[in-house]
């Protein structure tokens, strides 16, 4: 097994209290477990710096939030990161997106109603490191902006960070009661 320890019991000092600043964070927003920063927390600082990054695309950037969790849904599909489609399904349908988006996307499906189309569409160039055509970018701009277009793609970069520290660090699934 490839985890790395729990350092939050031995955090002193700033470690301590960056620690403390991501438990807050995460706990005012209703999220009572730390999942992927449990291990980063090891390298407090590079911890403090991602989860900035996760709390700004989750709570604050500009997408819709059903198009955020279609993201991060597609993108656990795609990867086959189990723990993002764990600790997000529940979040999407809280979002709006309906229960027959989503088991499309658990079932591989790549035709899906607009504004979520487009979105797949954007995310298989940036997943596939290839330029995004121009009648398509036009589009997503329209929908999004292109502040919408920049957290499309890189949101897909951020779960693939968070992605790997999951699956590298054998991250327990979140259970329901909130590991």
């Amino acid at each position: 097994m490839a985890s790395l320890p729990d350092p939050s019991k031995s955090l002193t000092g700033d470690g301590r209290k960056i620690y403390e600043d991501i438990l807050a964070r995460r706990a005012a927003k209703g999220v009572h477990h730390l999942g992927p920063y449990i291990p980063l927390l090891n390298h407090p600082q590079l911890a403090k710096r991602i989860e900035q990054l996760g709390y700004y695309y989750k709570y604050e950037a500009t997408l819709p939030r059903d198009v955020y969790q279609f993201i991060v849904l597609d993108f656990s599909r795609r990867s086959g990161i189990a723990f993002e489609w764990a600790d997000h399904v529940a979040a999407a349908r809280a979002a709006g997106l309906s229960d027959e988006i989503i088991a499309d996307i658990a079932d591989g499906k790549t035709a899906f109603p607009a504004p979520y189309q487009g979105v797949h569409a954007c995310m298989d160039c940036a997943l596939s490191y290839t330029s995004i055509p121009r009648p398509l970018q036009d589009e997503i701009i329209g929908k999004f902006g292109i502040p919408g277009l920049l957290e499309i793609v890189t949101l897909c970069g951020f779960y693939g960070l968070i992605g790997m520290g999951n699956v590298c660090f054998d991250v327990p699934l979140p259970t329901k009661a909130g590991s």
